[in-house]
């Protein structure tokens, strides 16, 4: 984050983790293919591979979602991070950023054996849903946007995965649940 400067490019960041991943971890290898995204393409899932390249310019005021991971003794790891280029967060910046970081320690503070990942997801995308209601971003009744899951406009991607000797391991779905899609994102 501390290297980042506008007129960069997202795969010189890439560059960073790497050396650092080496240097450092003893990491040889990625765990996966390294997403280095910066302004519109950080709204693209799993931006990065072949067809693009981590190949745009950094400019003064993006965003920067970096989601990479390295590899250690066959074990994978996939860490994500999101900082505004230029160091400064706008206030749009900020409140997306706020919103995500409430959801983030409330699932922290509410972790603890016996709990089920499912219910942590909910958690996170109800506490996003409440921050960006409280920035008047949406409107409505919160448990109406649970029920129809209007959350997962916001998280696509779900609260996370399991994690070992691969990158998306096995569990941490619902068991007997079955979640439905909001209208409009039905096939």
């Amino acid at each position: 984050m501390r290297q980042a400067k506008p007129g960069m490019k997202e795969y010189q960041l890439e560059s960073i983790f790497l050396h650092h991943s080496y240097r450092y971890g003893a990491c040889r290898h990625c765990s996966y293919t390294c997403i280095c995204a910066t302004g519109e393409n950080s709204s693209i899932l799993h931006y990065g591979h072949t067809a693009a390249p981590n190949d745009r310019t950094l400019n003064d005021g993006d965003m920067a979602l970096m989601d990479m991971g390295a590899e250690y003794n066959f074990y994978g790891s996939d860490i994500t991070c999101s900082y505004p280029i230029n160091g400064k967060f706008n206030s749009n910046q900020a409140t997306v950023y706020n919103a995500v970081l409430k959801a983030h320690n409330a699932v922290i503070s509410h972790m603890q054996p016996g709990v089920k990942w499912v219910d942590m997801h909910k958690l996170a995308e109800q506490t996003i849903l409440e921050s960006l209601k409280n920035e008047k971003i949406i409107h409505g009744d919160i448990a109406d946007m649970m029920t129809r899951r209007l959350g997962a406009v916001f998280m696509p991607h779900g609260l996370g995965h399991l994690l070992g000797i691969d990158t998306h391991d096995p569990g941490g779905y619902p068991e007997v649940e079955i979640w439905i899609l909001p209208m409009f994102m039905q096939v």
